[in-house]
């Protein structure tokens, strides 16, 4: 269990009231990285998602060479793992602790003991999840048009 307070301080929960605050406190724990650390490996089996309190990493995809290529870095504040959250499917990227790191950890299963009872929360959470899912999105899709028009000599 993480003191409700110290969850008030992150943008993720920033919608949800005290009294829901303190259910989800139940749900979260706090896991500490240290510098060069990896989270989890792309292909691993996870269920869990993680919030930065503090700290960055790197999403990283494998070379053919075994090489990791950094995707993107995250930081405070932000949300990885949630695919795998979602969908239960392997792990999509390697995540890699680019500073010290101090993560919130929700356990998939864990969550879903709150959705019978707390529908209002689990709405809420899902809503964060589906808001950060959209951002990336919308972020590879003007990142690909300005590709294709760099490789192709085009104006937008």
């Amino acid at each position: 269990m993480v003191d409700p307070k110290l969850l008030r301080e992150i943008p993720f929960f920033a919608d949800l009231s005290d009294n829901e605050l303190e259910v989800v406190s139940k749900v979260v724990k706090q896991k500490h990285f240290n510098l060069g650390e990896t989270v989890f490996k792309e292909s691993q089996d996870g269920a869990a998602l993680y919030i930065i309190r503090k700290g960055e990493v790197k999403a990283c995809k494998t070379a053919p060479d075994g090489e990791l290529f950094t995707l993107t870095i995250m930081k405070d504040g932000d949300i990885f793992g949630e695919m795998s959250f979602l969908d239960g499917r392997p792990r999509s990227a390697t995540i890699v602790a680019v500073s010290d790191l101090e993560t919130f950890v929700m356990d998939k299963a864990e969550f879903e003991t709150l959705v019978d009872g707390n529908p209002r929360i689990i709405y809420k959470l899902l809503k964060n999840i589906v808001f950060t899912i959209h951002s990336i999105v919308r972020g590879m899709n003007s990142r690909y048009i300005e590709m294709i028009n760099y490789m192709w000599g085009r104006r937008r």
